[in-house]
C-alpha cells in the first residue's frame, strides 16, 4: 500500500479508473486502476505483451490511430476525461519518447525548432533560446553547441535519444511518456539517459516503460507490475522491490519466471 504520508506530498497527473482495453475481439487491458502522480518517475514492469506499452499510449490517445482498438473506462488528465480534449492538444502537454531513437532528417537545431515552429513561433531569437534551453534541460547542449547546423543523423545512438527528448522538451509538456528508451543503446549511453530522467523529474511527470528491473528500482518513485494485461501490484518502488506484497511480482522480481 501506498503511504499516506507520500499521497499527501504529490498529487495524481493522471487518473485511471476501470480501463478495459481490446483489439478487436482481443482483450488487452482489464480493469485497470491506477493513479500518475506529478512530479514523480513511474515505471511500468513486466513480461513482454502484458500490456504495459498500450497503456503507456492510452495516456496520449495514440490508440485512437489503431483500427479495431476500444476502450472502456475513464482517464482524466489533471481531472479531465482525456476524450474531451483535442488530441493534438493532449499531445503537446503529454510528449512521448520512443524505443528506437528517431531523430528527423535535418540539422540538430530544426529538430529542436520543428515543433515550436509548428505552434507558430517564427522569432529566431525566442527559437534559439528554446533550442538551447531544451537541449540543456536533456544533458546534450555542451556536446553539440558547436554543430547545431549539423545533420542530427550524425549523432551517436545515445545523442540521439537525448536528442528526441530535447524535441519532447521543446513542446513545454507536462509529462514525457517513455516505452523502453534505452533497450537500443550501449550500458554508457543508457546510464546517462537514466542521469537525465532523475533530473528531469523537477520539471516534468515521467513514465517509463522498461524490461530492466534494476532500471525501475534505480530511477522510479512509483512502479506497477503488469501481467497479462492486469496490474498485479502498484506501489512506490523501495517497497515493491524490497517487500512485495504479491507472491507473482515476488517471483517475477527474483527472476522465477518473465
Amino acid at each position: 500500500m501506498l503511504s499516506k504520508e507520500n499521497i499527501q506530498k504529490t498529487l495524481p497527473i493522471f487518473e485511471i479508473r476501470n480501463v478495459n482495453l481490446n483489439y478487436g475481439e482481443k482483450q488487452v487491458l482489464k480493469n485497470i486502476d491506477l493513479n500518475i502522480y506529478k512530479n514523480k518517475v513511474t515505471a511500468f514492469i513486466g513480461p513482454s505483451g502484458c500490456g504495459k506499452s498500450t497503456l503507456l499510449r492510452c495516456f496520449n490517445r495514440m490508440n485512437d490511430l489503431i483500427e479495431n482498438c476500444t476502450i472502456e473506462g475513464t482517464i482524466t488528465y489533471k481531472k479531465e476525461d482525456i476524450n474531451q480534449i483535442n488530441p493534438i492538444d493532449l499531445r503537446t502537454k503529454v510528449g512521448m519518447v520512443f524505443q528506437n531513437p528517431n531523430p528527423f532528417p535535418m540539422s540538430i537545431f530544426d529538430n529542436i525548432a520543428y515543433g515550436p515552429r509548428c505552434q507558430g513561433i517564427k522569432n529566431k531569437e525566442k527559437l534559439r533560446l528554446i533550442v538551447e534551453d531544451s537541449l540543456k534541460k536533456a544533458g546534450l547542449f555542451e556536446e553539440v553547441k558547436d554543430r547545431l547546423k549539423d545533420n542530427a543523423l550524425g549523432l551517436s545512438g545515445g545523442q540521439q535519444q537525448r536528442l528526441c527528448i530535447a524535441r519532447c522538451i521543446a513542446m513545454a509538456p507536462e509529462v514525457i511518456l517513455m516505452d523502453e528508451p534505452t533497450s537500443a543503446l550501449d550500458p554508457i549511453a543508457t546510464i546517462k539517459i537514466e542521469e537525465l530522467i532523475n533530473s528531469l523529474k523537477k520539471d516534468f511527470t515521467i513514465v517509463i516503460v522498461t524490461h530492466n528491473m534494476q532500471q525501475a528500482s534505480r530511477i522510479s518513485d512509483y512502479t506497477a507490475f503488469f501481467m497479462l494485461g492486469e496490474i498485479v501490484e502498484f506501489n512506490e518502488t523501495i517497497h515493491l522491490f524490497s517487500n512485495p506484497l504479491n507472491k507473482k511480482t515476488e517471483d517475477y522480481i527474483t527472476g522465477r519466471f518473465g
